[in-house]
């Protein structure tokens, strides 16, 4: 998990923004189900459906069975290089921990978890 105060500011962002990303959470839960019901190269078969680019080129990565570590550089270096902010920025985040959740073989609950804590503002009855 990203721990950076700096980026954390950065990717500050409304309620009602944060409110938005529930939908992204779940779908990275609807994913990690997948992939732990059926292995990893079943997401290759969820690539058309998905319309981020971010989130897109993650699953790529992780069905081309990159290694974890450069799976995590690459998703890394996007979040810290190119100019995101706000809303932007909080949404890599949280495809770049669920990815990573994901490729480790964590269960949808966990990845729920340990996804849905970037978004602290957001009504409990979303969930």
């Amino acid at each position: 998990m990203l721990r950076d105060l700096a980026l954390a500011a950065k990717a500050a962002c409304s309620r009602e923004d944060q409110e938005s990303l529930v939908p992204l959470v779940k779908d990275l839960r609807d994913l990690g189900e997948v992939a732990f019901k059926r292995g990893l190269l079943a997401l290759e078969g969820e690539l058309m459906q998905i319309k981020d680019p971010f989130l897109k080129l993650g699953i790529q990565l992780i069905v081309d069975k990159t290694e974890p570590e450069n799976v995590q550089d690459i998703l890394d270096a996007d979040i810290y290089y190119n100019e995101s902010n706000g809303r932007e920025l909080l949404k890599k985040i949280i495809i770049r921990e669920g990815l990573l959740r994901i490729q480790a073989g964590d269960n949808a609950r966990n990845i729920l978890i340990c996804t849905k804590v970037f978004l602290g503002k957001a009504d409990s009855s979303l969930w």
